[in-house]
């Protein structure tokens, strides 16, 4: 051999005889052990055997070269290339295939291909190629490398769907031919990187130019019609117009035919713009048409998208008729007129969405027209007050407490801006305690959050007044907000000092009388108009004077004295009947009828008595329990709101300032307690229409001259009375100064009289 060639086998050829005498080495080392050295036996108090693998590998291990010689690092070399090539072994997808590329004229006889690729492990490999069989036939060679005259016949069968190439060639090339039968449709397994057309005669629908195919099926269109020009042999197309905020369509196309559809064709002949299609494997819009590959005999896909306008509609001409169907929501108004035929809209082959559908069928040649009359849209109310009850408590320091509770109903505001008109204290929805937030350090609006449906929000506030000594107006503080209340009640509750005398702003003016208090002052008229009665020569203008200055002083005593007044006017009406009485009567008669009249008259001062202050009785207790839920169930809010705090670490236990705390849960306040109250209602309130009240008062200060004048009257009343008076007091105490006896004898002439 000379020095060249062995220069060149020498890598591979020296490897391999290495190892041979490694192999012919580790023989003779165990051959050549010692004879006197007997072999290992297992003595008979040995340790127990170690498990199955390891006893396999001792003899090896035994007979084996040391591992520091030269043989035992050979065979530990033979080992590790024994383990790296059963490493590389391939599982899954052993195969790449990179390129196929197909040449010739679609329709005339078969297309010509070529497809690179490699495998990727050690022995022959399944790569899957085209299909379907039944519609396609391969012919093709192999080039794996090897010399041309050496090249066979693709070894090349299918399974299924595909066409499979068996081979082991770690780089090859397919050559060969495509006979497409009746189905001009391909059918690429993959994974394939790219794939290249230059045909002729006609066209792939998908492209020419295509990378990442798995699965994919490939159209081919022959030029000049073909399939696309004789279409499918049913071709039904239902269309939905929907008009709204945005003009839709929805297609339905239903074909079938006795041979493979291929590729539909759709016009876009209304400047329809697609957004989906469902029921083809893939779509694009190419020249005003939508491309629908498809696959079978048989196809049913929806189409939908939007409509850049409404006009004049006319059906396909593959289509014999057409289903139409026009719908619009409440902002618009539809118009169609012309060829079509309307029918019963519950005939449509597309659901409807809309009250208002109209369907119509139009025939081949006909054509609709439809206008669309956008409606003028109406501001509504979002979320509306249902009521508002507001609690103004004046004290007596000059405060103005106020606790405001409004129900509301909301459809889609998310906050209300909520000015209290004065110091906000307070803020709790559905009975628990919020946290009052501003828009900005400067804003006096409160942000309420609100929900939908409907709720209860209850704001508390503090406010300052200036009440005069002697009296004068109040403007109220009142609470503004942008949604319109149904109704507002206000309930002002005033100290001892102050009297009320009119509260203005509601629907009617309060005052401080009312048709009661006029009834009651006529009643006293005519009490004071029978009772008084001067004795001795006195002017007929005199008396009718002092009969006016006693109704004045009764109607005084009402406002004043209103268990005094039923007392008097009680006892004057038994006065009176006792007198009617006594003339009418006579003996036992007129001893019943006193008895009578003194029951009556104690039952009737009885129910007047209840009746006043039943009336005070109730004002008290509005008061006391209107709206003693709100305050009941503030601790518990405050005592978990300020746990929540605590928890969060934020706070402290204690407040400097009377425990006024920055942007903590706030707790209600109670309201406080009032001796009068002053009710005004205000219905329909809106920010254009504010409800302002003003109150009229007075004090007890200014009433004091009043007070002195009505003793005054009284006195001159009495003075005028007093011979009257001391004509009854005399006859009175005659009348207890009788003995029995005396009695009896001055009752005998009436006896002898019956």
């Amino acid at each position: 051999m000379s020095l060249a060639r062995w220069n060149k086998a020498t890598p591979s050829t020296l490897l391999w005889l290495l190892v041979v005498l490694s192999l012919l080495a580790v023989p003779s080392l165990s051959m050549g052990q010692a004879p006197g050295e007997p072999t290992a036996a297992p003595a008979a108090g040995a340790a127990p055997a170690a498990p199955a693998s390891k006893s396999a590998a001792t003899p090896a291990q035994a007979h084996g070269p040391p591992p520091d010689s030269w043989a035992g690092q050979l065979e530990m070399l033979s080992r590790w290339v024994d383990q790296r090539g059963a490493s590389g072994r391939c599982e899954e997808r052993c195969y790449a295939l990179d390129r196929l590329r197909i040449t010739g004229e679609v329709g005339e006889g078969p297309l010509q291909f070529e497809l690179s690729g490699g495998v990727l492990t050690d022995g022959p490999v399944a790569v899957p190629l085209f299909g379907k069989p039944e519609h396609l036939r391969i012919e093709a060679t192999l080039d794996d490398g090897r010399p041309a005259s050496r090249r066979e016949a693709a070894p090349i069968s299918f399974e299924a769907d595909h066409y499979y190439l068996w081979t082991a060639a770690r780089r090859f090339v397919l050559r060969g031919s495509l006979s497409l039968e009746g189905d001009l449709t391909l059918l690429v397994a993959g994974p394939l990187n790219s794939f290249e057309a230059d045909i002729t005669g006609g066209s792939v629908a998908e492209g020419t130019r295509l990378s990442g195919l798995r699965d994919a099926t490939l159209h081919f269109t022959p030029e000049g019609g073909g399939t696309q020009s004789a279409g499918p042999t049913v071709f039904q197309l239902s269309r939905a117009v929907r008009v709204g905020r945005e003009i839709g369509f929805e297609y339905r196309l239903v074909m079938r035919s006795g041979s493979d559809l291929g590729v539909v064709r759709l016009p876009l002949a209304f400047g329809e713009k697609v957004l989906d299609v469902a029921g083809a494997s893939g779509f694009r819009v190419e020249g005003g048409e939508l491309v629908l590959p498809t696959s079978g005999r048989a196809a049913e896909m929806k189409i939908s998208g939007t409509l850049p306008k409404v006009g004049a509609f006319s059906p396909d001409p593959r289509s014999a008729y057409e289903w139409w169907l026009f719908e619009s929501d409440a902002e618009h108004r539809l118009t169609v007129t012309g060829d079509g035929r309307q029918v019963d809209a519950a005939e449509s082959p597309i659901p409807r969405t809309q009250a208002t559908s109209r369907l119509l069928l139009v025939q081949r040649g006909q054509r609709v027209e439809v206008a669309v009359e956008p409606l003028a849209g109406v501001e509504v109310l979002a979320a509306v007050v249902r009521s508002h009850r507001r609690t103004l408590v004046l004290t007596e320091r000059g405060d103005l407490v106020a606790d405001d509770a409004l129900t509301y109903e909301n459809n889609g505001i998310d906050y209300l801006t909520y000015a209290p008109g004065a110091r906000p204290i307070y803020l709790a929805t559905d009975g628990k305690a919020q946290r009052i937030m501003h828009q900005g350090k400067a804003a006096e609006e409160v942000l309420v959050p609100l929900q939908t449906g409907s709720h209860a929000i209850q704001v508390q506030s503090l406010a300052q007044a200036a009440v005069h000594s002697l009296g004068g107006s109040l403007e109220l503080p009142m609470p503004s907000y942008p949604l319109t209340a149904s109704e507002v009640a206000l309930t002002v509750g005033l100290p001892e000092r102050v009297v009320p005398l009119a509260l203005l702003g509601g629907d009617r003016p309060v005052w401080f009388a009312d048709a009661g208090d006029a009834f009651a002052v006529a009643i006293g008229f005519v009490a004071a108009w029978i009772a008084v009665r001067p004795g001795g020569a006195t002017s007929r203008g005199r008396v009718r004077a002092l009969r006016a200055l006693g109704g004045v002083l009764m109607a005084g005593l009402w406002f004043l004295a209103p268990a005094t007044f039923v007392a008097l006017v009680v006892g004057i009406a038994t006065a009176v009947a006792a007198w009617l009485a006594g003339r009418l009567l006579g003996g036992r008669g007129r001893a019943a009828a006193m008895v009578v009249l003194l029951g009556m008259g104690g039952m009737a001062l009885l129910v007047g008595l209840f009746a006043v202050s039943a009336g005070r009785y109730k004002a008290e207790r509005w008061n006391a329990t209107s709206y003693s839920d709100a305050p009941a169930s503030a601790p518990g809010v405050a005592r978990r709101a300020k746990d929540d705090d605590l928890a969060k670490g934020g706070g402290s236990a204690l407040a400097p300032g009377g425990a006024v705390l920055e942007g903590v849960t706030p707790v209600a306040l109670s309201l406080p307690d009032y001796e009068r109250a002053v009710q005004a209602r205000r219905e329909l309130v809106t920010r254009e229409r504010a409800f302002r009240p003003v109150l009229v008062y007075t004090t007890l200060s200014a009433l004091v001259p009043l007070v002195l004048l009505w003793l005054a009257g009284a006195t001159v009343l009495l003075a005028a009375h007093r011979a009257p008076l001391t004509e009854l007091y005399r006859r009175a105490a005659a009348r207890l100064a009788r003995r029995p006896d005396e009695e009896g004898v001055q009752g005998e002439p009436p006896a002898r009289a019956r």
